[in-house]
């Protein structure tokens, strides 16, 4: 040992970019007699990056430079610095354990060093190389597992502090042992502690009242795991989906407009065809009514005709209301043929004279659980796609069966499935656009004339249900999508009307509130012709007045939008004040809400036997009451 040497370090093996890329843990080894460093480099070389330094200096100088020891091995008796001093000043600016190398029984150094460094250890010269090799290899596995658990500390804070969400993890107690200070907008719950017994991860969302007394969508997620010596835990992740159901929802109904858009063309051409004949058979009828000389076959004939297509307007009406209303997106089990068959006049005049459509329903069709919205919206959407992809006319095959197992591609659970395609004689995709359109906003379409949200919503409808959907293209031979979607467990027939007939029945005492004079006139005339009394009025507060006076009255037919006082309001009011009294609330909206949960509704328009059969309805109500 030379007090007047020349402070060195060196790098073994090479320079930083060959460090980062060695999975090996640094070593620094600190002496000031060159020949111990060698014989020590040469010791460590084979399982660490080995980087030496003559002196306590050098040493600090190289862990200035940012280099991430795992050990650093230094002598004691140095001059300028001591070892002691030296591993005090090397642990205020690395994170490496530390030893401490010394030839001389110097108790009083050894103490001050594992006061003042923190050494994990120290050796005498001279070492016995296994044993050096060990406590070596100790003190780098101690730097390893305190990296991986400060590693897994700061995910878990930064997860924690930087999350909107609300973090807890819970112990088998049920007791929350770490959060993040966000409140649950629910309390910690028994199933936490079932998920707990099974170790099962779990998934929910829900509309839920908050503690701020507005509903929210709160999705829970809840991850069993065991940590070594504290057993079961349970990290709880409850966060506020609100904003994200109502974008969806936002982006569901512009998809609705946007086909909406496209149909309005040949649903004005159709509904001029339903008013010409309408128009035309009335006008034949008067004609042929005219000076008592009238066929009644052939009156009746034009009258029939004109009636037929008036329902016709109808039906397509109420296809429209029903499609392009606003609602909450939620599951339901129903019958898959009749939801095609409910927006068969949709897709055909979606066509606009210019691509057939041709049907191959399965008669037995599995019921399915889905969005009955989003189902609807993804079949339009599906056969609009393949209008725009024959410019030049042609057919639209839209295909619906059952397949069972076996039958199904792979990816998806073993199970039985509703398999339906829509195909087209088109122009096809490129595999390049093939693998790309299920990418939000991504078209092919000229700007103006898609979203590039139909099929990717199309596909998450199948996911969200359960199943998917695959598209088979051949440039310039046409495309098929076809989704599959899994058997639901319960049938899923729809609740029909009440079935009371059209028998005249009982005569009623019935107050009539429209502010439309023709309808007024029109419905007066078909409770008075089915044997009731009728009291009309033109507004809600007339009919309040009315009733004020003489409340004898044994139902109430009342229209939904009226100007001043909403035919539900008025009903409100008649059932709060005369509860024996049945309303009627008649609507030509597709729905009037959740309002009128215990109200009887009729749509516009309806027969005289639609009328008496939802007035029997009411009534039924206030009796069972």
């Amino acid at each position: 040992m030379t007090d007047d040497a020349p402070d060195t370090m060196t790098i073994a093996d090479g320079p930083d970019d060959a460090v980062a890329a060695d999975p090996r843990p640094l070593l620094l080894i600190v002496d000031d007699e060159a020949e111990i460093l060698v014989a020590l480099e040469d010791l460590f070389e084979d399982d660490y990056r080995v980087f030496t330094a003559s002196s306590g200096k050098a040493g600090l100088a190289l862990i200035a430079e940012g280099y991430d020891f795992a050990v650093i091995l230094s002598d004691q008796r140095m001059p300028e610095m001591p070892g002691n001093q030296f591993l005090a000043q090397a642990r205020a600016g690395c994170r490496a354990e530390t030893m401490l190398l010394t030839g001389y029984a110097d108790l009083s150094a050894v103490i001050s060093a594992v006061n003042d460094g923190a050494i994990g250890g120290y050796v005498h010269k001279p070492w016995e190389p296994d044993a050096l090799r060990a406590m070596v290899g100790a003190a780098a596995d101690r730097f390893r597992l305190r990296t991986a658990l400060s590693f897994e500390q700061a995910v878990f804070a930064g997860l924690s502090e930087r999350s909107t969400a609300a973090i807890s993890v819970i112990d088998a107690t049920g007791r929350i042992v770490r959060s993040n200070g966000r409140p649950f907008e629910s309390p910690v719950e028994a199933e936490d502690g079932a998920l707990l017994a099974q170790g099962e991860y779990q998934e929910s969302e829900a509309l839920r009242l908050g503690r701020d007394g507005v509903e929210r969508w709160i999705r829970t997620r809840r991850i069993p795991f065991t940590a070594d010596g504290s057993g079961a835990h349970l990290l709880r992740i409850e966060s506020d989906e609100t904003e994200r159901k109502r974008t969806e929802q936002a982006l569901h109904q512009s998809e609705k407009l946007r086909a909406l858009g496209t149909l309005a063309g040949g649903i004005a051409h159709d509904f001029n065809n339903l008013l010409a004949a309408v128009l035309g058979n009335l006008e034949l009828a008067t004609r042929a009514g005219v000076g008592g000389a009238a066929d009644p076959e052939r009156l009746a004939r034009f009258l029939h005709n004109a009636t037929e297509a008036a329902r016709r307007g109808t039906a397509l009406t109420q296809r429209l209301l029903s499609f392009s209303r606003q609602r909450d997106l939620a599951a339901e089990t129903f019958a898959p043929g009749d939801a095609l068959r409910a927006i068969e006049d949709l897709v055909v005049r979606s066509m606009a004279g210019r691509v057939a459509v041709r049907y191959a329903i399965a008669d037995d069709l599995w019921p399915i659980h889905a969005d009955r919205g989003q189902f609807e919206l993804a079949l339009v959407n599906l056969c609009i796609n393949a209008r725009d992809a024959m410019p030049e006319g042609g057919d639209v095959v839209l295909t619906a069966a059952n397949a069972g197992a076996g039958q199904v591609p792979d990816g998806l659970a073993p199970g039985d499935y509703l398999r339906i395609a829509v195909t087209d004689q088109g122009v096809g995709m490129s595999e390049a656009v093939r693998q790309r359109v299920y990418e939000p906003f991504f078209t092919t379409k000229a700007p103006g004339e898609g979203t590039g949200l139909g099929l990717p919503m199309v596909h998450a409808m199948a996911e969200a249900a359960g199943g998917t959907s695959a598209i088979d293209s051949v440039l310039g031979e046409g495309t098929t999508v076809t989704l599959w979607l899994p058997r639901a467990g319960a049938d899923g027939s729809q609740a029909a009307a009440p079935d009371v007939g059209d028998a005249e029945g009982e005569r009623l005492r019935v107050l009539l509130s429209e502010d439309d004079a023709e309808v007024r006139s029109v419905v007066a005339a078909y409770l008075a012709d089915l044997g009731h009394a009728v009291v009309s009025v033109e507004s809600g507060a007339r009919a309040l007045a009315v009733l004020a006076e003489d409340a004898r009255f044994d139902a109430l037919v009342t229209d939904y939008a009226m100007p001043g006082m909403s035919g539900m309001e008025l009903a409100r009011q008649v059932r709060a004040s005369w509860p024996d009294i049945a309303v009627l609330l008649v609507t030509g909206f597709a729905e009037v809400g959740a309002d009128a949960a215990d109200v009887t509704v009729i749509t516009k328009p309806f027969s005289r036997g639609d009328l008496q059969r939802w007035l029997c309805e009411a009534t039924a109500k206030v009796v069972v009451a």
